[in-house]
């Protein structure tokens, strides 16, 4: 399991960046005192549970209500064998506004539950599940700001076949693209 730590100071100090570490200290440097968090980090297979779970949230709802909106409007529901991704690319291009407002409900959704959710709370809902949380690399929640720049990095992950995500395999410190882009780290909530 992959470890490092996370400063938390009075905000005055450049040097931000996490070092290996196992437990969590406090220490003095020039007259002001900074805390150390030390955190482990969490590994693929928890982070993709999580996105799993996290994605077919956002999906059910986004479904859920573009379903009751055909409902509501009396638009034509297409049956099982018409559904599919040629329907909804046709639907696209042709501008039917039940298919951009799906899409334009998916993509609000989805923004407002990573940036809400994991911004400001610091766990989506997969992440509670599974037992993970989001931190700044100040060791706090990374706050809707940041959480902006996760989300629109994760839509950049996620565009790039998904390799972004494939990155955390790879890192030392196990953060995908999009945490390496917004400055975040997923860790384990051992709380």
């Amino acid at each position: 399991m992959t470890s490092y730590a996370a400063v938390a100071d009075d905000g005055t100090s450049s040097n931000t960046r996490p070092t290996p570490a196992l437990a969590m200290s406090e220490t003095k440097s020039r007259g002001r005192e900074t805390q150390v968090l030390r955190v482990r980090a969490a590994g693929f297979p928890r982070r993709l549970a999580a996105a799993i779970v996290d994605v077919g949230l956002v999906v059910s709802l986004s479904i859920a209500v573009s379903l009751g909106a055909t409902l509501a409007l009396g638009v034509h529901i297409p049956t099982l064998k018409e559904l599919g991704p040629d329907l909804l690319m046709a639907g696209l291009l042709d501008r039917n506004p039940m298919a951009v407002g799906a899409i334009g409900l998916l993509l609000g959704l989805s923004a407002l539950y990573q940036i809400y959710l994991g911004g400001v709370l610091g766990q989506t809902l997969g992440k509670r599940l599974f037992g993970l949380r989001v931190i700044s690399s100040h060791g706090r929640m990374p706050g809707p700001l940041l959480a902006s720049v996760r989300f629109l990095a994760m839509v950049l992950s996620l565009g790039l076949a998904g390799l972004g995500f494939v990155w955390c395999l790879f890192d030392r410190e196990r953060r995908a693209l999009h945490d390496h882009l917004s400055c975040t780290y997923v860790i384990l909530d051992e709380r």
